[in-house]
């Protein structure tokens, strides 16, 4: 980064200013010394220790500063690197606490967001977009968590915040149910299949649209079926973050940014909703 090697240039100028300095007031103790015939006495000591402090504290700011200048820098360029290539806010679930208790819509908000910091590193790869907060084709009322694109690839992503267990994919019939291989705690169906099915009509046969169940938590693992019988994928955070970061790799070079595709999801982003008073009845967004 230029602006960073221009800050690394001035720091090295002002720690070389900061040492001639240091060494020109030792010169200077030293000359007077000599000069008032009082070179050995205790008293110089002292002094020479103050300029040497002094110089130690100066060097210190000198790289503090540089390193501070550096940080902002960093923080600058990753912002502009994310401007008009992350759409949306994550967690708008919150909106939803009387439709679906406000634990629930906590633990699925906190799983949002958790996925978003996630999400925020693609940007690093070219062409790269992330959008928080979709509704399902043709359905207003349900949503989906997070959709990442580039090229004619894209994933949409289901966030999931569960307790320590094994998960994986069972099937009820046309339904994809997430169960706990020990058989723990209920099932719980999961709709995907039919997002990407509307993402796949919307987008056109071109695009390539890869739904995945992301699931945070401590101790959690997936088990063997890991793939629904409707091709719903299911992955840990560190899993599903390696399968998309290879795969959006892997089409660089070989499909370009694609517009229409970008403009379509920015355009299924869900309109931000004031959260609903408690006890006024009202119904927030649909969990997807």
């Amino acid at each position: 980064m230029k602006a960073n090697r221009a800050v690394g240039r001035r720091a090295l100028l002002r720690a070389g200013g900061c040492l001639s300095a240091v060494v020109g007031a030792l010169a200077a103790l030293s000359l007077l010394a000599f000069v008032t015939g009082t070179s050995k006495s205790p008293g110089w000591a002292p002094l020479a220790l103050g300029v040497l402090f002094v110089g130690f504290v100066w060097f210190v700011r000198i790289l503090a500063a540089a390193a501070r200048q550096r940080e902002h820098n960093r923080e600058v360029a990753a912002a502009a690197a994310r401007a008009g290539r992350a759409h949306g806010l994550p967690g708008g679930i919150r909106t939803a606490g009387s439709r679906f208790g406000v634990a629930q819509v906590e633990a699925g908000a906190v799983g949002e967001e958790a996925t978003a910091l996630l999400l925020d590193m693609l940007l690093s790869i070219p062409g790269t977009a992330v959008f928080h907060g979709l509704q399902f084709p043709y359905d207003d009322n349900a949503d989906v968590d997070h959709a990442v694109a580039r090229g004619n690839v894209v994933f949409l992503i289901d966030s999931k915040l569960y307790r320590w267990g094994t998960y994986q994919w069972d099937a009820r019939r046309d339904r994809d149910v997430l169960v706990r291989t020990d058989g723990y705690g209920s099932p719980r169906s999961n709709a995907m299949h039919a997002a990407a099915e509307g993402y796949r009509r919307l987008l056109g046969p071109q695009v390539e649209v890869i739904p995945l169940v992301l699931i945070h938590g401590r101790g959690v693992a997936v088990g063997p079926s890991s793939i629904s019988a409707h091709g719903v994928h299911l992955a840990t955070a560190a899993q599903a973050m390696e399968r998309i970061g290879n795969t959006l790799a892997a089409t660089i070079g070989h499909w370009p940014e694609n517009p229409g595709v970008h403009a379509a999801l920015v355009g299924k982003l869900k309109p931000p909703v004031p959260p609903v008073p408690p006890g006024t009845g009202g119904a927030g967004p649909g969990g997807g």
